[in-house]
């Protein structure tokens, strides 16, 4: 009975024979465990499929993140470059008023000077006249006469010229500032970048593709926008070169008529 399981002789269905051992059925009962078990391998897998689907998502996520705040710093860029760009056609439209004045200054110097040279020649006739006169010549009244009428002449037409100088002057300014205001790629582009300056609410149910598409979309408008005010800068840089060398051109014709002038002058005091 020790090591054995009793039987009963009245019971058909438990007979001697089905006796088992306890060391034969223990035996039994481990080798055909994995018959009844699940093996400890498949839960490893599983466990490393999952460790190896979170890492994927997490790098996923931190790609996008990175993605997303490189884009943004591009466009902080872009937006840096064109409000430089902007303060730039400022700055040129400023210098542009400064050119224009100089050279309408120029003009009524150069217009001066043309006044006070018919003076000098009117005065070279008087002295003319006064000393053929002290020489014993006859003069004819006629060309004192008319050398007087042409000394008054000119200096009421060097009054009537002199005196709207200083409103010619303001008129062609605000002009200029007018027109340089009307034309100038700075002040055409300005309205844009005040729009583009408006804070982006981002929604938070936006997707990442969502979000990288109106970065891009930003990116390219700004882009556009800077090229075309690249080519303004350009137009307006080739136009004042010439402007400046219209104005050297006009400073170099004064300066010799100053000079003429001068040396007419002091003959005339010699006489």
């Amino acid at each position: 009975m020790a090591n054995r399981y009793l039987s009963d002789s009245n019971n058909s269905f438990f007979a001697i024979e089905d006796d088992v051992d306890d060391e034969t059925f223990l035996r039994s009962t481990t080798s055909n465990s994995s018959g009844y078990t699940l093996p400890n391998n498949s839960y490893q897998n599983r466990s490393t499929y999952e460790d190896k689907r979170l890492q994927l998502l997490e790098r996923k996520k931190q790609i996008e993140e990175n993605t997303i705040k490189s884009s943004e710093r591009s466009i902080s860029l872009l937006r840096d470059s064109e409000q430089i760009g902007v303060a730039t056609a400022e700055e040129l439209m400023r210098q542009r008023e400064q050119l224009e004045r100089t050279e309408q200054r120029l003009d009524d110097i150069n217009a001066t000077l043309r006044f006070s040279q018919k003076h000098i020649q009117g005065i070279k006739s008087v002295f003319g006249s006064l000393k053929n006169y002290l020489s014993g010549k006859a003069v004819e009244p006629a060309s004192s006469t008319s050398s007087q009428g042409l000394l008054s002449k000119s200096n009421s037409s060097t009054e009537t010229s002199g005196a709207p100088s200083g409103k010619s002057d303001q008129s062609m300014t605000a002009q200029g500032a007018m027109s340089s205001a009307d034309t100038h790629p700075g002040l055409r582009i300005r309205g844009l970048v005040e729009q583009e300056e408006v804070k982006r609410n981002r929604p938070p149910a936006m997707s990442v593709n969502q979000i990288l598409d109106n970065n891009l979309l930003e990116m390219g408008d700004t882009i556009t926008r800077l090229k075309g005010l690249a080519q303004g800068l350009g137009e307006e840089l080739d136009s004042q070169n010439d402007l400046l060398e219209s104005i050297t051109d006009k400073t170099e014709s004064t300066d010799f008529k100053i000079q003429q002038q001068n040396k007419d002058m002091k003959k005339l005091l010699k006489k």
